[in-house]
């Protein structure tokens, strides 16, 4: 049962939809105020008064008499019909809810699952007020400018299949994000965080629930620092944290961003689902990896061990290198570069 204190979900309207839909298949063109209100089946007046709407919400809308309407800029920030018009080409059947604030996109995932709702669906958000990273860390997530999101899958499979399911994620990510960032090298940082240039700039947070024999749930939330600046965070992460705005120099889309990361996700998870990989494990990770080759210490199991990155096994393990010639696997816990 709901309370008075959940988070509220924003939606667009259909009439809302429709209007957007119209203007952005049109980018180049005007759009008839007519042809519009006798799409929605409404009148010239009521149109005007819903693109009004619109500029309220941050599109800007250019009008030019007897050619009708052309959307010239798109909101900074999420949209719920914007989320919902790019995640139409996105090839990933996942029912999208927006919250403009949050205390975790991964907590509301699980509320969502225990109220019925079917999986698998995507959580997003603009402002997390309990953001979490791996191992219990708090995640910095209080800017709009940034992509908070969740995906809730339910397989009911061995958990074998998905034992590799945040490093295909990882690769995945990183592969579509690079698209949008074609000057700049984006990495992975073993296991679970995005890099540039040293700088973090992703992380990832999978949680599972199991039975016996049996993989339940998982939710796999990831945090992208995207449009920030990150003179603005807080101090004790500018000197470790990035965003792909100050990578590229450019503000993204963020709308088209999260559509396209989205489908990333799905696209890792189905490929696990139904072992359709192309390439190894290794072999996708090799090219990414920000440690490779780097003298790095890891704490596993309260153990720390040191050596040089030397990509991982078909487990997913990274590998260290040893001055004996030897390599020790680490399948857990955290990974530093030593100075």
């Amino acid at each position: 049962m709901r309370t008075d204190t959940d988070y509220k979900e924003s939606k667009s309207t259909e009439d809302e939809f429709a209007i957007l839909k119209a203007l952005l298949d049109a980018p180049d063109d005007f759009v008839s105020g007519s042809l519009l209100a006798a799409q929605l089946g409404v009148s010239r007046p009521a149109i005007h008064g819903k693109l009004e709407k619109l500029r309220e919400q941050g599109f800007a809308l250019e009008a030019v008499r007897n050619r009708g309407y052309r959307l010239s800029q798109e909101p900074e920030v999420l949209h719920p019909a914007l989320l919902r018009y790019y995640m139409q080409d996105a090839e990933a059947e996942l029912d999208l809810l927006y919250f403009p604030v949050i205390d975790s996109t991964n907590s509301e995932a699980e509320r969502q699952i225990s109220y019925g709702r079917n999986s698998p669906f995507a959580i997003a958000s603009s402002c997390q007020t309990k953001g979490r990273g791996r191992l219990g860390r708090d995640w910095y997530s209080a800017s709009a400018d940034n992509l908070y999101l969740t995906v809730l899958f339910e397989p009911n499979i061995a958990p074998q299949q998905l034992q590799h399911f945040t490093l295909w994620a990882g690769i995945t990510i990183c592969r579509a994000l690079q698209s949008f960032t074609p000057k700049a090298k984006l990495q992975i940082k073993w296991p679970n965080d995005l890099h540039c240039d040293g700088r973090k700039f992703a992380g990832m947070l999978t949680e599972a629930k199991m039975d016996s024999d049996s993989l339940r749930s998982i939710v796999f939330g990831i945090g992208i620092n995207l449009n920030s600046n990150p003179c603005k965070f807080p101090k004790e992460l500018r000197k470790v944290a990035t965003s792909l705005y100050a990578i590229h120099g450019h503000e993204l889309p963020i709308n088209k961003v999260a559509a396209r990361v989205l489908q990333a996700i799905n696209q890792a998870y189905q490929a696990c689902i139904h072992n359709k990989t192309t390439e190894t494990l290794a072999d996708a990770w090799a090219p990414l990896s920000s440690l490779s080759g780097k003298p790095v210490t890891a704490l596993q199991a309260g153990t720390v061990i040191s050596g040089i990155a030397s990509g991982i096994d078909a487990s997913g393990a990274l590998l260290l290198a040893q001055p004996d010639g030897s390599t020790i696997p680490v399948r857990a816990g955290d990974v530093t570069l030593k100075k």
